[in-house]
């Protein structure tokens, strides 16, 4: 099913995604600089949460793809995910703003800027993912939704 087989490959990305986030923010662990260890623990939360949630999603696909499902259950699903991406664009809009807040709240506290440089990065590439996620669905099944 050619949904399904996108929305795994979305997650594949969100998993390179987590790894990526992981290698980095474990780097950024160790360094004497009391921003870059801030920087790199916040890293490695969001590199979990998001390796927990590709994770979680492959599994609810699995489950679909055992089903046969009918071509109004596929269309709900698209609706379903669409509905998803552009809600976390919007929230990954906020992530910037509060990651930018906590930057600027204090801009001489050293952890808060790591904190905030980690969260506006992570926002970023999220906000990117999502909102490209959701206008680049194959416009054939875009249109099998409505």
């Amino acid at each position: 099913m050619a949904f399904l087989r996108y929305q795994t490959r979305m997650m594949y990305q969100l998993l390179f995604w987590a790894g990526l986030s992981l290698l980095v923010g474990l780097a950024m662990l160790f360094p004497a600089q009391e921003w870059m260890r801030a920087f790199g623990g916040m890293t490695v939360a969001w590199a979990v949460v998001n390796a927990l949630i590709a994770l979680f999603a492959l599994m609810g696909i699995r489950r679909k793809m055992a089903q046969n499902a009918d071509p109004a259950t596929v269309a709900k699903w698209i609706h379903q995910l669409l509905r998803l991406l552009w809600i976390n664009a919007g929230l990954d809009v906020l992530y910037i703003f509060v990651g930018g807040g906590l930057v600027y709240w204090n801009s001489a506290q050293p952890t808060l800027n790591g904190f905030g440089w980690a969260v506006v990065i992570q926002g970023a590439f999220l906000f990117i993912f999502d909102s490209w996620h959701a206008a680049r669905l194959p416009k054939r099944m875009r249109l099998k939704q409505e």
